[in-house]
């Protein structure tokens, strides 16, 4: 029997996490009547924790004493909680709740990331506040399917936990390690998908417009979201 935490097949172990930051078997165990009464939450989120999860699991705690990594202005410790879940679709509204509490009771030191696990199956995710100057309107949760731990593991920047956690959230949202400039990227990651979105809407209405007026309309549009995405790209 392992002598760490595991949530599904999943411990901290094979998301290639030091062994010093694995939470001893045993001990990692949460309720979710614990999560909930503590948390102020609203009855339709109450249900979310009922109709939602099977149990969670904290998997990892990273910090300096467990990593030798030194703490940062914004992060004093991140946490790997673990989230077997009764559905597939990931618990989006749980987590936002669990990140946003702990952010908002250690004075946003604390995050949180997040592997839910389904039939075998994981998903990451965390948690991004909002970064209005960046970018990023509202607080948001950002997920990544079908992760393959025999593939990929998680890096831990050694900078510092400020940019450890960046680097994981990049790693989840944008599919690399790089720490810096996370918000902005994601902001114009965004943006790019939307105008891809857009361009291929407004390619399939100008195949199917004959009226010419409606039809240089929307050419002219076409062509600034196409030279928006050119100027994105770089």
């Amino acid at each position: 029997m392992s002598d760490v935490e595991y949530c599904g097949p999943i411990s901290a172990l094979d998301m290639g996490l030091p062994s010093t930051t694995a939470v001893p078997a045993g001990r990692g165990h949460l309720t979710k009547e614990g999560f909930y009464r503590g948390m102020d939450a609203s009855a339709a989120l109450r249900r979310r924790f009922v109709d939602d999860v099977e149990s969670f699991t904290m998997l990892a705690q990273i910090n300096e004493r467990s990593t030798g990594i030194p703490s940062s202005e914004t992060v004093s410790t991140i946490f790997v909680l673990g989230i077997e879940t009764k559905t597939e679709k990931p618990p989006v509204q749980v987590m936002e709740h669990i990140a946003r509490f702990y952010g908002e009771q250690t004075g946003y030191k604390t995050r949180i990331l997040f592997l839910c696990t389904c039939a075998g199956e994981c998903t990451l995710a965390v948690f991004r506040n909002a970064n209005v100057n960046q970018g990023l309107a509202e607080g948001h949760i950002y997920t990544v399917e079908n992760v393959n731990f025999t593939q990929e593991s998680i890096q831990l920047d050694e900078h510092d936990l400020g940019r450890a956690w960046d680097a994981i959230c990049s790693q989840v949202i944008l599919n690399d390690a790089n720490p810096n400039q996370v918000d902005h990227r994601i902001a114009v990651d965004a943006k790019k998908k939307a105008l891809r979105a857009e361009i291929a809407k407004l390619e399939s209405a100008h195949a199917k417009t004959r009226q010419i007026a409606k039809r240089n309309d929307l050419w002219n549009k076409l062509r600034l979201a196409r030279f928006q995405l050119k100027e994105l790209n770089g």
